[in-house]
């Protein structure tokens, strides 16, 4: 698929229903300057500057498919607190839907808070990062409920993302229950530590990290030793396609009819940052998948898609119209 078919491509993700059930984390920004060294414990004193909310883990997904034209329907669980209250609202002004979410009293909604620092007239970098997670687990319940929540959503999705940051929205026991008790349809999976566990999906999304967790018996010292571990891994979930990212080495492509296809980077080898462009990459594939086109064509289309999300800072999305820019002035990965 040339650039001009693919630029049509991406005009096609309007309106697609794609369902999202996984992990919704709110992510928040301060921003502050640096100032002086404390005089009571060597330490550096900043000044606040701003705050900003962002979403992230499966809500970073949504809003990539939002902001590319389709029209996400997130599903998992938010707390009764401050933060849940601060997500909703954010999905709200992004135009995302929050029907499909099961807000629970005693459930910590994700937040990860980054402090950001540097002198007055530089380009803030992350100092420090500050997770608040929910550690404990649910009462059967309210997993219960949170299915008949998804049963709903995929009734009227054309394609389901599985965003698993272990946050306790997906469960692997869950999913199994799920697949016997209504139809589903195409997936795409993204799990931080159980993508063994989701079986016969349309294409599966691990990264180096993850595939070393998967197979901690292997000597991962070579290329091939990453690509062998990801065929073995493709063929024991039954997956029609699974995409290793590899970083600033690209990705690599797996599918049962062809070799495996190496996909550059798009864009300068100068990252801003590159938090979330996992979730770029997987709310590409699940757009371009559910308009029809083919997995090559949609994993070099994600490939520009997280080019141009880590030119940004924080957890970014990508527009239609800054995505045809690039295919139109750059060269394809």
């Amino acid at each position: 698929m040339i650039g001009r078919e693919m630029q049509q491509l991406v005009r096609k993700f309007r309106g697609k229903r794609i369902a999202v059930w996984g992990d919704l984390i709110l992510d928040e920004y301060i921003t502050t300057c640096a100032a002086r060294v404390s005089r009571e414990a060597p330490v550096l004193i900043t000044e606040f500057e701003s705050d900003d909310f962002r979403l992230g883990g499966a809500g970073n997904v949504a809003a990539n498919i939002r902001a590319l034209g389709g029209e996400p329907h997130p599903i998992g669980f938010v707390g009764r607190d401050q933060s849940g209250d601060i997500l909703r609202d954010v999905l709200s002004r992004s135009g995302i839907p929050d029907d499909g979410l099961l807000a629970v009293k005693d459930f910590i909604t994700p937040r990860k808070t980054r402090i950001l620092s540097g002198d007055q007239h530089t380009r803030r970098q992350q100092v420090l990062r500050i997770d608040r997670l929910n550690r404990s687990p649910l009462p059967e319940q309210h997993h219960a409920n949170l299915l008949d929540q998804l049963e709903k959503v995929l009734k009227d999705s054309s394609f389901l993302v599985i965003s698993d940051y272990l946050c306790c929205s997906v469960r692997e026991k869950d999913y199994h229950s799920a697949r016997k008790r209504f139809d589903f349809p195409p997936v795409a999976v993204d799990s931080r530590r159980h993508l063994r566990s989701f079986p016969d999906v349309r294409i599966a999304t691990p990264n180096l990290t993850e595939l070393q967790r998967i197979f901690p018996a292997t000597e991962f010292n070579r290329e091939a030793d990453f690509i062998g571990a990801a065929i073995d891994l493709h063929r024991e979930i039954n997956s029609d396609g699974l995409l290793l990212k590899r970083g600033d080495e690209g990705m690599v492509l797996l599918e049962s009819s062809r070799p495996p296809t190496r996909i550059g980077i798009y864009g300068p080898l100068e990252i801003v940052d590159v938090t979330g462009a996992g979730d770029t990459v997987i709310a590409l594939l699940s757009l371009g998948l559910a308009s029809g086109a083919d997995m090559l064509a949609c994993a070099r289309l994600a490939a520009v898609a997280a080019g141009l999300t880590v030119m940004k800072a924080g957890a970014a999305t990508v527009t239609p119209d800054e995505l045809i820019h690039a295919l139109s002035t750059g060269t394809l990965p």
